[in-house]
Parts: structure tokens; C-alpha cells; sequence
């Protein structure tokens, strides 16, 4: 009896890490489509504050234009100028902060990858273990059985070999 509670329980183990591997693989496939949203997040981001930059740059040449000022040298080019380094800037630090979230996500993937494995082999590690335990139950029955024989004034045998002990 105590044999089979020890398969049982080799069963539901390898059951338990079974499930939780899947549960780790879905957190994995999660991060993944994430990341893929990150990225899709962070091209937004850009693209947004382009159109600002652009609308920016627009009210700057307007207000140069109706107060008369050429746009080609002077303070009136300074500005636009000033403009674009300050929205290539920005751009960069949009686009570092979108492949930082990115990189978090592709950390988590993994982690998540490889707690998947790790409870695969849990489990498998779960049901060598049990056949062990089974077999050294079933090896102290033998024993226990070999020791009552003896203290009957039998001659025990070996069930595995078919021989006489001593």
C-alpha cells in the first residue's frame, strides 16, 4: 500500500510542476506580445513628437515671416536649428526609454522560459525519484518478509533470484 501512495504522490508532483510550466511558458508568451507592444508604443511616442516638432517649426517660420525676418541666417536660423537638436535629443531619449521597457520585457520572457524548463524538469525529476521510492519500498517488504521467515525457523528466499538466503 505504501507503494502505491509513494506513485501516487510521484504522479501528482509531476503533475503540479507540469502545470506550473505552463502557466510559466503563458507569462513568457504574455511578456513576448508586450515587448511587441512596447516597441509599437515607443514608434507612437516618436512619431507623435515629430508631428510636434513639425508644428513648432511651423509657428517659427510663421512668426519670423510676419515680423519680416529671413529664415536663412541670423537668429531666425539659430532657433530652427536649436529646434532640431532639441527634438533629435528628445527623439533619442524616447526611443532609449522604449528599448529600455523593451529590454525588461525580454528579460522577463526568459526568465519565465527557463522557470518553464526548470518545472519540466521538476517533474520528470518528481517521477524518477518516485520509481525509486517504489522500488526501495518494495525492497524493505522483501526485507521484512526474509526477517519473519528467519524468526519462523524458515529459510528465506531471495524473491528477485529464487535463492536461499545465507
Amino acid at each position: 500500500m505504501s507503494m502505491l501512495g509513494t506513485g501516487v504522490s510521484a504522479l501528482q508532483a509531476n503533475a503540479q510542476a507540469n502545470y506550473q510550466a505552463q502557466i510559466a511558458d503563458r507569462n513568457a508568451a504574455m511578456e513576448r506580445e508586450a515587448a511587441q507592444q512596447e516597441i509599437a508604443n515607443t514608434q507612437q511616442e516618436a512619431l507623435a513628437h515629430y508631428r510636434k516638432v513639425a508644428a513648432l517649426k511651423g509657428q517659427q517660420r510663421v512668426a519670423a515671416a510676419a515680423n519680416g525676418v529671413s529664415l536663412d541666417f541670423g537668429t531666425a536660423a539659430d532657433v530652427l536649428a536649436s529646434t532640431d537638436q532639441l527634438a533629435r535629443e528628445d527623439t533619442k531619449r524616447i526611443y532609449e526609454t522604449g528599448n529600455n521597457r523593451l529590454r525588461s520585457r525580454d528579460i522577463n520572457a526568459s526568465n519565465y522560459t527557463a522557470q518553464a524548463s526548470a518545472d519540466r524538469q521538476a517533474g520528470t525529476g518528481a517521477l524518477v525519484k518516485g520509481v525509486f521510492d517504489m522500488g526501495s519500498t518494495a525492497l524493505g517488504g522483501v526485507q521484512q518478509y526474509a526477517a519473519l521467515k528467519d524468526a519462523y525457523g524458515k529459510k528465506p528466499v531471495n524473491l528477485l533470484t529464487g535463492t536461499p538466503f545465507g
